[in-house]
C-alpha cells in the first residue's frame, strides 16, 4: 500500500498507512487494550514509533473509522529487504470493533501485498502470547504454519511461552535445501514441522550425539551491556551480512572472552531477562566443554532465557549446545536465502527457569512442539539421575 493510499472496506471503514499524526491514538489504543504492560515499545515509544512509521521499507496499517474518526485497528509488518523477511506484530484492535475480523484484514492485505504481489519477501513470520489463544488463530486462519515455541521467553507478570508461526512464498518452499544429517535430539522437531510444512527431500539421518570434548583452556567472559559501543564494534568486525543473520535484533551486549579467543554478540532486554545471541568470531563447536561457566554468569546478570539460531547441518555447533541443554524448539523453513540455496535454521533456547506451562493457551497445532520439547527436557534433566540401592 502507498502512502496516502485510501481502501474502503465493507464496513464503511478504512483502512490505510500510519501517520506521525497518529501517534498520540495509537498510543491511547495500545493503553486501552494492554494498560502499561504492554512490552513492545511500538506500543508505547514516541520514539520508536515514529522510526517505524518513517521506514520507507515498514509496513504500518491501521483502520479508521471515519464517522467517527476514531482509530479501530492497528498493525505493524516490520520488513529487512536485504534477507527478505518481515515480522508481523502489535496488531491491536478496540474493544468496540472486536467483531469485525479487522486484524484478518490487516493481516491478509499485507500478506498479499508483501509476499504475493510485490513479491518483497519471500515470507512473514510472528509471534503471539499465549495468555489466549485468540492472536494464534488470527495468523493460522490466514494460512500461517505452526514453527514452533519460545519457552519462557519472557518475564512480563509472570515467565511467558512464545509461539512462532510463519507464512510462505510457496516457490521458495520447493527449493529448500537439503539436509543430509542431524543430531538425534533434533529428529522429533523434524517430524512435527513436518506436518505442516512438508520437506521436498527424505527425512535426514539421525546421528547418536557424542559429547564434544573440550576443545581448549577454560574461558572466563566479561560482560559488556552498551549499545552503542557494541553495535559500533559489530559493524567493524563483522563486514558479510551473512555472517550476522538474526533479522530484527540489533546487538547491545558483548560477551568478551578475557584471553583474547571469542567475542560473542546478543542482544539483551534487560526488563524481562531475554536474551539472543546473534553471532561470535568464533564457530560454537571451538568452545565445546567451555559453555557453563559463561551461562551461569548470564544467569547470575539477570538472564532468565537465551536463544540462537542455528543452520541444522551445524552438526557439531548444534552438539556443543545440546551439551549444554539448548534444546531445539522450533525450526523456520527456508528462513535464510544464501546464494540461492534456501536454509532451513532451528532456533536453539536454553531456559534458565524451572519450565512453567501453567495458564498457558495454544491452538492444538502446537501441540507437537510442546511435546516433543518437554520430552527433550525431561531425558536432559530428569533421566541422568543417578538411583543406587544400599543393599
Amino acid at each position: 500500500m502507498k502512502h496516502g493510499e485510501v481502501i474502503k472496506l465493507d464496513s464503511g471503514l478504512v483502512m490505510r498507512r500510519a501517520k506521525v499524526s497518529d501517534i498520540q491514538d495509537l498510543l491511547t489504543l495500545y493503553f486501552t487494550i494492554y494498560g502499561s504492560n504492554y512490552p513492545l515499545a511500538l506500543g508505547t515509544d514516541r520514539t520508536v514509533m515514529q522510526k517505524i512509521i518513517l521506514e520507507k521499507d515498514s509496513l504500518w496499517l491501521v483502520i479508521v473509522d471515519p464517522d467517527k474518526n476514531a482509530l479501530c485497528a492497528s498493525a505493524v509488518f516490520e520488513v529487512d529487504v536485504f534477507f527478505k523477511i518481515a515480522r508481523a506484530e502489535g496488531f491491536v484492535t478496540h474493544p468496540y470493533y472486536q467483531s469485525k475480523g479487522l486484524a484478518s484484514i490487516l493481516l491478509n492485505h499485507a500478506s498479499d501485498y508483501l509476499m504475493k504481489d510485490n513479491k518483497i519477501v519471500n515470507s512473514i513470520y510472528a509471534t503471539t502470547r499465549t495468555l489466549s489463544v485468540s492472536p494464534q488463530l488470527v495468523f493460522i486462519k490466514n494460512k500461517f504454519k505452526p514453527l514452533g515455541i519460545f519457552p519462557n521467553a519472557h518475564r512480563l507478570a509472570s515467565y511467558e511461552t512464545l509461539t512462532l508461526m510463519a507464512k510462505h512464498d510457496p516457490e521458495v518452499l520447493k527449493k529448500r535445501a537439503r539436509i543430509e544429517e542431524v543430531p538425534e535430539a533434533l529428529g522429533p522437531i523434524f517430524k512435527a514441522s513436518e506436518k505442516y510444512i512438508k520437506s521436498p527431500h527424505p527425512m535426514p539421518r539421525l546421528l547418536k550425539m557424542v559429547r564434544p570434548k573440550p576443545s581448549g583452556e577454560h574461558l572466563e567472559f566479561e560482560i559488556i551491556l552498551a549499545p552503542d559501543f557494541v553495535k559500533r564494534r559489530f559493524a567493524q568486525t563483522f563486514k558479510d551480512p551473512f555472517d550476522v543473520f538474526f533479522p530484527f535484533h540489533e546487538p547491545n551486549l558483548l560477551l568478551t572472552s578475557k584471553n583474547g579467543e571469542v567475542d560473542i554478540y546478543g542482544y539483551l532486554s534487560k526488563s524481562d531477562g531475554y536474551c539472543a545471541l546473534i553471532t561470535a568470531t568464533a564457530p560454537f563447536y571451538s568452545m565445546a566443554g567451555r559453555l557453563r561457566p559463561l551461562l551461569q554468569q548470564l544467569h547470575d546478570y539477570g538472564v532468565s532465557y537465551v536463544e540462537i539460531l542455528m543452520a541444522m547441518d551445524s552438526i557439531l555447533s548444534l552438539e556443543t549446545l545440546l551439551d549444554v541443554n539448548f534444546l531445539p524448539s522450533a525450526i523456520y523453513p527456508a528462513m535464510l536465502d544464501y546464494k540461492g540455496k534456501f536454509m532451513d535454521l532451528v532456533l536453539m533456547t536454553r531456559s534458565m527457569e524451572p519450565l512453567n506451562f501453567r495458564g498457558m493457551q495454544i491452538e492444538k497445532s502446537f501441540k507437537p512442539y510442546i511435546d516433543q520439547y518437554v520430552d527433550l527436557w525431561k531425558q536432559m534433566h530428569l533421566d541422568v539421575l543417578g538411583v543406587f540401592d544400599d543393599k
